[in-house]
């Protein structure tokens, strides 16, 4: 054991793994990492009120954006309800657990692909976040967007998680949502203010008066109760305000909002530590922490956090007589004399929890029924004509008739082989997959019923998925061609999934013209 405690402020979210958690890590995180933070002692010095310890963590999700199963396309293919579950419960078999969810939950996409089932998606997001126990659930701009103002104002309790929004609020001055909720675990309480980040669309805007995140947050404190052992801000603001909410209301502890444009590490500002989310519910930030003060005093990230994994470890084995544990445990006895001590892990949610996830229980349940539910409609949307006056789909048996040269310059792309991606990760019959690898899954006249003879017309990304629909084509002379554009491509081509993507390189690397040779201008 070390003689001394030596104290450092939070790591970068995406670099504070315990040893057992990077080892889930099997791909190397894309990008470069935020910069460290400087070293700083300013808060090491002062002590406060002494209370009881008392032991909790929080789990902080935000940004998942649609996302109910990891996706096996990314250049990192974690998250999912099913693997977030297997943490919590791990999490929980160790110790109190409140968990937030920070907002921008329900919409996958605004892309026709990604959004035809959007009410079904919500209906199922909110009924998974529920499953995993989701305390408080502070809903974001996009949230908004999906539900409505009137939809998400009139949320029954027993489809969503408890809800909280002190931005939010009617012209007539009234909160469309509660401003906070308490939640308590175990004997400790603890109040959440919900700070909902401003919505960008004209429509929500004319219906709603946000109101200045610093006043509401200090009205919202206010009117939490006096006997509480922490207080939270959780949301989705811009950086900018969550600064300023930081700066002006010290009677918080923390800030744990979604990302932003990019995961900034987390900061102190004032007294108050701003942690972010990484997006997509890929990882679990978890703060685990032990408070020895009032809840206006602001959490210290003391001792260091191989300490703090050291103790973990020894308490999960269980040797209550070890003398290690017992040195250490008086080492944050004497640490933790009138202070509030905090330790950040960040946990990817990784393909090896798979085989740890519960094949039954309502998570599962509800992943599955949702799953059903979307092909069922996708047959029956299938089966109906198209709109008068829109073409059906073709498929690409029948442009190779006339478009040899091109048939064959698609042939050598990766949207024909998308299918065959499917059949080695055996997830043909799922419908998250299935969009984005096939042609007209879910449209009239397209794909529908999973036969095989629906597979070898519509399978691998076709002619009419760039070019639409082109049933009747040469002989209807208004049908006609659609121009290949980007809006075309980022319905699968998302951040989230293509990460990398990039225009006119994927252009190049997908079309059906052959683009080597430079077109010759022609004279005047």
């Amino acid at each position: 054991m070390r003689s001394g405690l030596s104290y450092i402020m939070l790591t970068t979210s995406l670099s504070s793994y315990s040893c057992a958690e990077s080892d889930r890590l099997e791909t190397p995180n894309p990008g470069a990492l935020p910069p460290l933070p400087e070293v700083t002692a300013e808060l090491v010095q002062q002590r406060f009120e002494e209370r009881p310890a008392r032991e909790l963590q929080i789990a902080l999700v935000g940004e998942v954006r649609g996302e109910i199963e990891p996706c096996g396309c990314p250049t990192l293919p974690y998250g999912g309800f099913l693997r977030r579950q297997v943490v919590l419960d791990e999490l929980r078999a160790t110790g109190a657990l409140i968990q937030v969810d920070a907002g921008e939950l329900l919409l996958k996409g605004l892309a026709t692909r990604r959004s035809k089932n959007r009410e079904e998606r919500a209906a199922a997001l909110m009924s998974l976040s529920a499953d995993v126990g989701v305390d408080v659930w502070v809903p974001g701009p996009t949230d908004l967007l999906a539900l409505g103002i009137d939809g998400i104002a009139a949320l029954p309790e027993s489809e969503a998680p408890p809800v909280a929004s002190a931005t939010w609020a009617r012209p007539t001055a009234e909160t469309l949502l509660p401003p906070t909720q308490v939640v308590e675990r175990d004997g400790i309480r603890i109040g959440v203010v919900g700070l909902s980040g401003r919505p960008s669309a004209p429509r929500l805007l004319e219906a709603l008066a946000p109101a200045d995140p610093v006043a509401a947050t200090r009205a919202a404190v206010a009117a939490l109760p006096a006997d509480l052992d922490l207080v939270v801000a959780v949301g989705s603001i811009s950086d900018e305000a969550a600064d300023a909410v930081a700066a002006a209301v010290p009677e918080l502890s923390l800030m744990l909002t979604t990302r932003g444009e990019e995961l900034d590490p987390p900061r102190h500002v004032g007294p108050v530590t701003i942690v972010e989310s990484p997006d997509r519910g890929r990882f679990l930030q978890v703060l685990t922490l032990r408070l020895g003060s009032t809840s206006d005093v602001p959490v210290t990230f003391l001792p260091e956090p191989q300490d703090w994994r050291t103790r973990m470890t020894l308490r999960e084995q269980g040797d209550t007589e070890s003398s290690a544990l017992s040195e250490l445990e008086a080492q944050f006895v004497e640490v933790g004399r009138g202070r509030n001590l905090g330790w950040l892990r960040t946990i990817p949610l990784a393909p090896d929890l798979d085989g740890r996830a519960v094949a039954h229980g309502a998570v599962a349940d509800t992943v599955a029924r949702f799953k059903e539910e979307t092909l069922e409609k996708a047959v029956e949307v299938a089966a109906s004509p198209p709109p008068e006056a829109e073409a059906g789909y073709a498929t690409a048996g029948r442009c190779v008739s006339c478009h040899r040269s091109e048939f064959g310059r698609w042939t050598l792309t990766d949207h024909a082989r998308s299918w065959e991606s499917l059949l080695s990760r055996g997830a043909t019959d799922d419908p998250e997959c299935i969009g984005c690898h096939s042609t007209g899954f879910g449209e009239p006249g397209g794909f529908g019923e999973l036969t095989p003879s629906n597979v070898r017309r519509f399978k691998g990304v076709q002619c009419e998925s760039c070019h639409g629909p082109m049933g009747g084509h040469p002989d209807d002379a208004t049908v006609e061609s659609k121009t290949v554009d980007m809006e075309a491509c980022v319905g699968c081509h998302d951040p989230a999934n293509s990460p990398e993507f990039e225009w006119e390189n994927y252009l190049r690397r997908s079309v059906c013209q052959d683009l080597s040779t430079p077109a010759v201008p022609e004279e005047p």
